[in-house]
């Protein structure tokens, strides 16, 4: 089945048994051991959230837009949920997979991770802040081929 995540155009071939519904999340088998996800619906897109990275899966009649909230640096809430964990703070230097952000939905906690390497440009959220659906939870910076690490 061909699909796109994220904008990008792939071919889904999903042994049976790798996916299986556990209650209001997902629990997917892999090379690496079982890890739950969440799958919510928005109009024609799914937007999963798995191992602290978001997607957002449409069917190939339609191309998602070409920037993806990914590739911006945007993080946002794919449902609504309660802030429980910051792991950063503005200004922080962040690599690529680093969880930044922890938010619980339907009694399950999701981490959020950074999308590439850059700089943490902002976080308008707090512990314990309720978010909706679509909130921005932090947006991180690429770092340009200038900008040193520190």
């Amino acid at each position: 089945m061909k699909i796109f995540v994220d904008g990008e155009e792939v071919d889904l071939d999903i042994p049976a048994g790798t996916v299986r519904q556990a209650g209001d999340r997902l629990l997917v088998t892999t090379p690496e051991g079982t890890h739950s996800a969440m799958a919510v619906r928005k109009g024609d897109e799914i937007l999963i959230s798995f191992r602290g990275r978001q997607y957002a899966v449409t069917q190939q009649k339609t191309r998602v837009r070409a920037a993806s909230p990914a590739g911006s640096g945007e993080i946002r809430a794919p449902m609504p949920g309660q802030i429980v964990d910051l792991r950063i703070a503005v200004g922080d230097e962040v690599s690529k997979g680093q969880v930044l952000v922890v938010l619980e939905a339907m009694k399950t906690q999701q981490p959020f991770a950074a999308p590439f390497e850059g700089i943490v440009a902002s976080l308008p959220v707090t512990v314990g802040q309720l978010v909706a659906e679509g909130t921005v939870l932090v947006t991180v910076k690429a770092r340009t081929q200038g900008e040193a690490q520190s």
